[in-house]
């Protein structure tokens, strides 16, 4: 992947984490159903791809790819 795809992703994940934040912590009228969107999933999987992005970012700026405990 690209410098800039790499950049996008990391910043449409942070994006989708700051929404699933803000849409935790709303009030909710208390007659009013939960919508079907499970926001705190949402939150954790935009936080992995996050940090993946992240660690993505770090192997283009030292050209050294990551490796896993085993070695590979």
């Amino acid at each position: 992947m690209s410098l800039a795809l790499t950049l996008a992703m990391l910043a449409a994940s942070l994006g989708v984490c700051g929404l699933a934040w803000h849409m935790q912590r709303r009030p909710r009228e208390s007659l009013d159903p939960p919508l079907p969107i499970p926001w705190t999933l949402l939150q954790v999987v935009s936080v992995v791809v996050a940090l993946v992005a992240v660690a993505h970012l770090v192997t283009l700026a030292t050209g050294v790819p990551f490796k896993g405990r085993m070695g590979f």
